[in-house]
């Protein structure tokens, strides 16, 4: 029998959810007019939406107008001239990771956060969280999205929720020991981190725990059945299940199901979702295959909604039907499209790269890739791409395999790299986001 948090919604068929999420976008955009100054100029000429295609005609917002807006805001407005809710009525602020710029705050009032616990239920319940699960929440940073509205949802389906995020990575591991913690949910790289290095920590092997359930989000990899199964035999987990969501929007929004084959969206009753082609702006069908960038809106934030979002998320749809029941396509995150990178007249993806690195290499590769770039913006190389790659010394001979890394990247991908073999742990972990690019001597 098919399990859902939302059956509604997770059921409902696509063509049905566009017009549902017409009517609420039309609502919307009347609410926001009323009561935003930045909306008033940014939505002028919209009067209306009639059809999925009109909304071409509706401008993007980017993460750098939300901030410009944020910056002309006042005592009255501390949340800028997007802020379309009063300020007593706002409960919470939170904030993007600051990833890449300054960070940006959101604020929501009591009924977005009776929303929110609800969407962010149905993520976490699509990812496998249930009412009986001990979970350890290993996200250090309460204001972060992935930090306090992660636990509401969990703890709004009931389980126990142990965050244990913010601790030392010894006094985190024991935690998880003592409580019988059933499932960890971090970022896939600290996910990965812990599991390999539970023993030397706690002088326990994380398979020996209790935890069985390992849910990994945050940055693209655990699309990767290489970097998937290392987590595995590291936890001995019988479930590993990719998330994905985005502080500007909603901080859950894509989950695996059971059939752990691509992430569904789950967050149909709150967000409207587009796929774009980057290149072009239109439209592109939600088909097996297809790459393009998501575009978002809230439908239903008061405090602080955003409409017609720019991601710069990649992503490629891996299909558009599932044995257990939800008609949401599912999806696999490629890379951002601000961080992909030029090989003379050839684009590539650092997760690319690192794919190819673990399907064919992985025996030796601890999963660990960093582009090193000569300064901060760089995206064109004209020489082999600079890219140190962890892996184990054991039985290798360095020279060969730098060779052979180097010529698969080359086949596959037809861009060349300068392949630099390091020992494992080179690479810094850290409990949140493991960069895929640095910049050199800044490590």
């Amino acid at each position: 029998m098919a399990d859902f948090w939302d059956g509604e919604f997770d059921t409902k068929p696509w063509n049905e959810l566009r017009k549902y999420w017409l009517d609420t976008f039309n609502t919307l955009t009347t609410y926001v007019k009323t009561n935003a100054e930045f909306y008033r100029k940014h939505l002028a000429k919209v009067d209306g939406i009639n059809s999925f295609d009109a909304l071409l005609d509706v401008p993007y917002m980017t993460k750098n107008e939300i901030r410009d807006a944020q910056a002309q805001g006042d005592k009255r407005l501390p949340l800028g001239t997007i802020q379309s809710a009063r300020t007593e009525d706002i409960i919470q602020v939170i904030s993007s990771s600051g990833t890449t710029g300054k960070p940006v705050y959101y604020g929501i009032t009591l009924e977005d956060l009776e929303g929110w616990k609800d969407a962010l239920a149905n993520f976490t319940y699509t990812a496998g969280i249930r009412r009986e699960d001990v979970v350890a929440h290993v996200v250090g940073t309460p204001i972060f999205a992935g930090g306090e509205p992660y636990f509401e949802g969990m703890r709004n389906i009931g389980a126990a929720v142990v965050w244990t995020g913010g601790q030392p990575t010894q006094r985190m591991l024991e935690t998880i020991r003592n409580m019988y913690c059933t499932a960890v949910l971090g970022t896939t790289s600290f996910d990965l981190y812990l599991g390999e290095n539970c023993k030397k920590l706690i002088g326990s092997e994380a398979r020996d725990l209790n935890v069985r359930k390992v849910l990994g989000g945050g940055e693209a990899g655990l699309g990767e059945e290489q970097i998937r199964q290392k987590i595995r035999e590291a936890w001995g987990a019988t479930t590993i299940r990719e998330i994905m969501g985005l502080a500007d929007i909603m901080p859950g929004m894509w989950a695996e199901c059971e059939e752990e084959s691509g992430m569904h969206f789950t967050a149909s009753r709150h967000i409207m979702v587009e796929l774009l082609d980057p290149d072009t702006g239109k439209h592109l069908p939600w088909e097996p295959g297809v790459r393009g960038e998501p575009v978002y809106t809230t439908l239903l934030r008061e405090a602080t909604p955003v409409i017609r979002y720019s991601s710069h998320d990649y992503i490629e749809v891996e299909g558009v039907e599932c044995k257990c029941g939800r008609t949401s396509p599912r999806i696999r995150c490629v890379g951002r499209v601000d961080d992909m990178l030029t090989y003379k007249a050839m684009n590539v993806f650092p997760t690319s790269i690192r794919d190819v690195i673990m399907t064919h290499f992985g025996s030796v590769a601890t999963g660990y890739v960093q582009v090193v770039k000569d300064r901060p913006g760089q995206v064109k190389f004209e020489n082999p791409i600079p890219v140190d790659i962890e892996v184990t010394p054991e039985g290798q001979d360095p020279q060969k395999l730098k060779y052979e890394i180097e010529a698969k990247i080359r086949d596959l991908l037809t861009v060349r790299i300068d392949a630099n073999l390091v020992p494992p742990e080179t690479i810094e972990r850290t409990m949140y986001k493991t960069a895929l690019t640095r910049v050199r001597n800044q490590k």
